[in-house]
């Protein structure tokens, strides 16, 4: 099972990284007024270089360095600023959406509108952050996102691929989570439903936690509302995210019903190919189980 999560992880840049989308081309704020907004939020905050010019084209980039936000690398005994990187507008591929994908698109009450106006795209990452302790990471790149969408007043929403969530500008902005350290989840954090089709059987997965070292989670279940089992898995997805993968094979966590529900890794039922902890709730069980 080891290898379908390699699978997975190494499909994706070692570079955590999100895509803020645009109706209209892209157009770039100075370097200085970026500066100056990632210092609000971050502390002292330079450009990498002065002579690299915000990107024009989508290979071009701008790196900006977090001196608050050091690794620390115990092998040099040395500390190493964080960096946010920002590359250039391109247009945006929309074909990479097949119709499996568009539906778990929870956040876009009419997702085939606002796919049509998604026509453009920058690319945000962060760089040199591996070290950083888990909550700051993604806090980091949770605010970042926050940041751009106040530098591009155009900014339409954001695709987070690594979960395939696209969540408007107004969705992210007006967090779920009533703390900030879980804003990340926003974007970071997509919750499917699928339909097993001929049955009553529902099932439900998360996607995003995979990526950020952690397992993704799911339930194969029936006669339990939809609603409830959402909610059950954002809270068992920031429990994971707030405290790291502490829930081990044979482990019960509380269910919908204050019942214990047995967790157990296994093979993903939904793709893409991965390890996930699966949460049998008992007698709301379905499958073989």
């Amino acid at each position: 099972m080891e290898n379908n999560k390699n699978i997975f992880v190494e499909k994706w840049h070692s570079v955590y990284f999100f895509i803020p989308l645009f109706e209209n081309p892209v157009v770039m704020p100075a370097a200085e007024d970026v500066c100056s907004k990632l210092s609000e939020k971050f502390g002292r905050v330079t450009p990498l270089s002065e002579e690299q010019k915000m990107p024009g084209e989508p290979a071009g980039l701008k790196s900006f360095v977090l001196w608050d936000h050091p690794v620390h690398y115990s092998k040099e005994n040395q500390d190493v600023p964080s960096q946010l990187v920002l590359y250039g507008g391109d247009v945006f591929d929309r074909s990479q959406f097949d119709e499996s994908i568009k539906a778990q698109f929870w956040a876009c009450p009419d997702r085939e509108a606002f796919l049509e106006r998604c026509r453009y795209s920058i690319m945000a990452s962060n760089m040199l952050a591996a070290g950083l302790p888990p909550l700051e990471q993604y806090g980091i790149l949770a605010s970042y996102a926050d940041a751009l969408l106040e530098l591009f007043p155009d900014c339409i929403g954001i695709y987070w691929p690594h979960s395939r969530n696209l969540v408007p500008r107004e969705i992210y902005t007006a967090s779920s989570w009533n703390r900030k350290e879980l804003h990340f989840l926003d974007g970071g954090l997509n919750v499917r439903f699928f339909t097993v089709s001929g049955t009553d059987e529902f099932l439900f997965d998360t996607l995003g936690l995979t990526p950020i070292g952690l397992p993704d989670l799911q339930i194969h279940c029936r006669n339990l509302e939809p609603d409830e089992v959402v909610v059950f898995l954002r809270n068992l997805a920031a429990y994971l995210f707030e405290y790291g993968d502490v829930i081990e094979d044979g482990n019960t966590v509380e269910g919908i019903h204050h019942e214990k529900w047995v967790c157990q890794r296994e093979d993903a039922m939904a793709g893409p190919m991965r390890v996930v902890l699966d949460v049998n709730p008992g007698d709301f069980a379905a499958g073989n189980r």
